[in-house]
């Protein structure tokens, strides 16, 4: 049996990766499209004790990923970079140890925020950050050896750094907050047959629309933002407006205010629409649905290339239980947030 966790962020998914890192003695093996100093040094100190590090990064100008490639290299190990000419990087995977994580934040601080002393709720204080969906699973051979099948993949199409890689910070971050209750990670066993990893931004644009199609009873999902106009995007909606035709209850939800045009033709969805408030809740930057009785946790946001050619990262999970965790905190952010705004 495979052992899998649920975890939400802000709540305890940062603290569950950083147990994850500090704990890791054989390998970590990870694809994220950001790391900021705040998991830096968890990868250089791992480096520094003797753990093989292999990170590939986003090549994007840099938010950190320069630093983070350059001490992690000084520190022994390896970094490459991959994206570009139109595409990015996007994933969110890991393998430390046997453990498998894959999920929709990067390793930044406002993503993945720690515990001081790598507590889990009710006893942990409770954390400001960006909504985030993570799950990890260890015991199953066969999603062992698919991520290390795709990151193998992945780190042979990634190159060096750059020489003159710049450090140039974010030019907008999302406004957080504390977001309450706050909610331990979910631990049950199930089959590996009930778990599946997709790479590819349109491979798991296809899991969706395959998904969405067979739904029977709920299709619930939450994305940052949502560009109705892109044709997989369009596509999406369309198949969720034919499953509420049919009885099925969609609703979506934003992470953020969207853009007056999308705004515009979103409100006429069949379905309802919100956004959540960082006033009453956090910022939503998790990308995640519930189908029926499964959950996928997925990197993709609904553009053209997060459905379409960035490498994106995406674990389909069939267990009712998984399906509860993720609605439960779907619905908390669904009942804080707000009508859009048209």
């Amino acid at each position: 049996m495979t052992s899998l966790t649920c975890a939400l962020g802000p709540d305890a998914a940062g603290t569950l990766l950083s147990r994850l890192l500090r704990d890791a003695r054989a390998r970590i093996e990870a694809a994220i499209y950001e790391v900021g100093p705040s998991y830096r040094w968890e990868l250089v100190r791992a480096a520094r004790r003797g753990v093989p590090v292999r990170l590939v990064l986003d090549a994007h100008a840099s938010d950190g990923n320069a630093a983070t490639a350059r001490e992690l290299i000084a520190a022994g190990s390896e970094c490459r970079v991959a994206g570009g000419q139109g595409h990015a990087a996007h994933g969110k995977l890991l393998l430390i140890d046997e453990t498998v994580a894959v999920g929709t934040g990067n390793l930044i601080w406002r993503d993945a925020p720690r515990d001081r002393r790598l507590r889990f709720p009710p006893a942990a204080v409770p954390l400001a950050g960006t909504r985030e969906w993570w799950a990890t699973a260890t015991g199953s051979g066969t999603l062992e050896r698919d991520v290390r099948r795709a990151f193998d993949t992945h780190w042979d199409t990634a190159r060096r750094p750059p020489e003159d890689w710049s450090n140039r910070a974010v030019a907008t971050v999302p406004v957080v907050g504390t977001p309450i209750p706050q909610v331990a990670p979910f631990i049950t066993s199930l089959t590996a047959r009930r778990l599946r990893l997709i790479t590819g931004g349109a491979a798991v644009g296809a899991a969706l629309q395959a998904l969405v199609s067979t739904a029977r009873r709920l299709a619930l999902v939450t994305i940052p933002y949502v560009h109705p106009v892109e044709p997989p995007v369009r596509h999406l909606l369309d198949l969720m407006v034919d499953a509420s035709a049919r009885g099925v209850h969609c609703a979506l939800l934003l992470g953020a205010v969207p853009r007056d045009p999308d705004a515009r033709v979103l409100a006429r969805l069949p379905f309802e629409v919100r956004r959540m408030d960082p006033a009453r809740s956090t910022s939503g930057h998790a990308k995640g649905a519930v189908i029926d009785g499964s959950a996928l946790v997925s990197s993709a946001n609904w553009s053209s290339a997060g459905l379409g050619a960035n490498w994106e990262t995406a674990l389909h999970i069939e267990h009712p239980g998984a399906a509860a965790y993720y609605a439960g905190a779907w619905r908390r952010d669904w009942e804080t947030g707000v009508g859009l705004d048209v």
